[in-house]
């Protein structure tokens, strides 16, 4: 049984071993301890270095992007002010077509309501199937 209780207590003094172990190999003169902490910061400054090109590239391509789509839309507000002019010239257009049918609606109604019955005259209508002369009947 002593063979168990000391199976228990080895395994407690290497599970304390490797935390003693660290600690003497953070024991360094003055210009190590430096060294490594100028390296770790060179490490953090590249990593950070790696990110902002990497943002930068990303950005550049979302620029890139932007003005493609920029110039697409400059060409579609030429198209649209393009159909705009001839929107107007049509409407402008329309309203003089519509001014002139007015008129002469206008002035055929004159004509008809201001001319006398008798002026118009209507030659009468052939009596028999017989005359297939035109003129006989047109006087």
């Amino acid at each position: 049984m002593t063979i168990k209780k000391s199976l228990p207590d080895l395994l407690r003094k290497e599970a304390q071993k490797p935390s003693d172990e660290s600690e003497a190999t953070t024991e360094m003169t003055p210009e190590e301890a430096s060294k490594v902490e100028l390296d770790a910061s060179a490490d953090k400054l590249k990593d950070v270095l790696f990110e902002g090109k990497h943002r930068e590239d990303a950005l550049q391509s979302e620029i890139n992007r932007l003005k493609e789509e920029l110039l697409d839309q400059k060409k579609h507000i030429v198209n649209l002010q393009t159909e705009l002019s001839t929107t107007e010239k049509l409407k402008h257009d329309f309203a003089e077509a519509k001014a002139v049918i007015l008129k002469l609606t206008e002035a055929n109604q004159l004509a008809i309501t201001s001319a006398p019955a008798e002026k118009y005259f209507y030659p009468p209508m052939p009596k028999s199937n017989s005359e297939s002369d035109i003129g006989s009947w047109l006087g």
